[in-house]
């Protein structure tokens, strides 16, 4: 597995390619379940999500994951709302930018 400069990840295996697809649609919805936390102020599971996501991403070669998790976790901690907004915003980007092929 490779990965541009152009969010572009080159997997050739197709069994890979596959579960590289479906941990980025499991991020995405990640992603509705990182909102719906802040509207309800849950910032404990914002925390628990985001600690998820660190310990994840790396696995997948996503590192840029892992440090938006780790950040979140960090920013839940002290429960800045606004920061985090900003963070699922950059997760989102990142997410829904990345190229499987």
């Amino acid at each position: 597995m490779t990965t541009g400069d152009d969010n572009r990840v080159v997997i050739n295996d197709p069994f890979a390619r596959r579960l590289m697809v479906r941990y980025l649609q499991h991020r995405k919805d990640d992603i509705s379940t990182l909102r719906l936390a802040l509207a309800d102020g849950d910032f404990d599971a914002i925390r628990h999500k985001g600690h998820n996501l660190f310990g994840s991403g790396s696995a997948y070669g996503l590192d840029r994951v892992s440090e938006l998790g780790a950040a979140l976790e960090k920013t839940a901690k002290k429960k800045n709302g606004e920061d985090i907004a900003q963070l699922i915003e950059k997760l989102e980007a990142f997410v829904s930018n990345v190229r499987v092929t």
